[in-house]
């Protein structure tokens, strides 16, 4: 068996000056191990005399395993699952994937930070269902480069056998919503929800959606116009059942497209006949339809903040994955839209091209208006409502040692 992972090593060399602690960040390495039973691991590498080992959760403390299972459960832009798990015996750590997250999308990009974000969301949610005390979850380096969490449980209690329902419940639903308003209490607990400088609105009215819809859809245009961003979306999707198998990307099945809808797609896939596609509109077609779900919903949500600040995507992260789990034990189902603070990220990092500057920033402009502020910027839009599909395809999960290592000391 081939695995990939990404490990902190850790180890003590002694000098005349006395033991010094050296710490090697996230070095990327070629695993090959063979099966894993219960208790037993594979060695895998050597780092200057520490053993570095991808294992099965079996044989690990129960509460880490407990941890480990939920974080794994949280969402990520195009299911890319770009978070690694590492336990050195005594502590159990946090980090940006090198491959799935550092050198997908970035470090930095808001996307990845989120998803870190919701990942300790679900530690914290799993921590207090363990009766963890709360020092025990610790927060670390919000900017992606480091190690994001740790935990230390030095007396730990036997935890409960299922995961908090909400963090196992909660999932993505592309389908048709009812347009039925919600209740005027669950919109209202929504919008009091805070973590840190980040805030939640609600957008009920109907003329208000169609303005965030009119945005999304000026995003969207652009979107399929950058053949960076078209071609990220093509490596994610999942056609064939053994494509599907892998466990991280998109499941079309997951899209619930119309009829043709996934013969249109494999179709547009091809730069070069995107290109040809935009040049009679096809980047306005496809647009137009990711948009118009935006109008057919009960409402919009939106997590909004700072567009800058130290941690506010992790913590836009967090806040987001709380809204999601609130709704979905509700029966709401929830359709995340990222298009359009994607693009106003990409404007504040100057990452549009030179042709598209003047449209990205009337996009920026107008969502300031809506915010009723041009210090903070959206960081998700989420369509709700009551689904029609009750029971959508779900995204997997990599293999567990895509996602775990563990780290033993000579």
């Amino acid at each position: 068996m081939i695995a990939y992972g990404f490990v902190v090593c850790r180890f003590v060399r002694t000098s005349a000056r006395g033991r010094q602690k050296k710490e090697h960040r996230l070095s990327r390495y070629r695993f090959e191990c063979g099966k894993l039973g219960a208790g037993s691991v594979g060695l895998v590498g050597r780092i200057d005399g520490a053993r570095v080992f991808v294992m099965s959760l079996r044989g690990t403390p129960d509460w880490v395993s407990y941890l480990v299972r939920a974080g794994l459960h949280a969402p990520s832009a195009d299911n890319s699952q770009p978070w690694q798990f590492v336990w050195d015996g005594r502590t159990l750590e946090l980090f940006m994937h090198d491959e799935r997250g550092k050198r997908g999308l970035g470090a930095d990009h808001p996307a990845n930070l989120m998803a870190l974000g919701a990942v300790i969301e679900n530690l914290s949610q799993a921590a207090r269902a363990l009766g963890m005390p709360a020092e025990t979850l610790q927060m670390g380096d919000a900017s992606g480069s480091g190690c994001m969490a740790r935990a230390v449980w030095e007396h730990p209690q036997s935890p409960p056998g299922a995961l908090p329902a909400g963090v196992q419940q909660r999932h993505t639903n592309r389908g048709p919503f009812e347009t039925t308003a919600l209740d005027r209490r669950l919109l209202a607990e929504l919008a009091v929800m805070r973590q840190g400088p980040l805030r939640v609105a609600v957008v009920s009215e109907a003329q208000a959606r169609e303005r965030w819809s009119g945005l999304v859809r000026e995003a969207s245009e652009l979107r399929f116009q950058n053949e960076e961003i078209h071609r990220w979306l093509g490596d994610s999707l999942r056609f064939t059942p053994e494509e599907v198998a892998r466990g991280d990307g998109l499941d079309v099945a997951s899209l619930l497209l119309p009829p043709g809808g996934e013969s249109l797609l494999r179709l547009s896939l091809d730069w070069r006949r995107m290109v040809l596609l935009n040049r009679f509109g096809g980047c306005k077609l496809f647009a137009l339809l990711e948009a118009a779900m935006l109008k057919k919903c009960a409402a919009l949500v939106t997590v909004i903040g700072p567009a800058s600040g130290t941690g506010v995507e992790v913590a836009a992260g967090r806040l987001l994955q709380r809204v999601w789990i609130a709704l979905n034990e509700m029966g709401i189902a929830v359709h995340p839209y990222f298009v359009l603070p994607d693009q106003l990220h990409r404007l504040r990092t100057g990452r549009v091209a030179p042709e598209f500057v003047h449209k990205v920033r009337r996009i920026e402009a107008a969502v300031g208006e809506l915010l009723g502020s041009r210090d903070e910027t959206v960081f998700m839009l989420l369509r709700v409502g009551v689904p029609r599909v009750a029971a959508p395809v779900r995204s997997r999960r990599l293999p567990l040692e895509r996602s775990f290592s563990v780290l033993v000391s000579p």
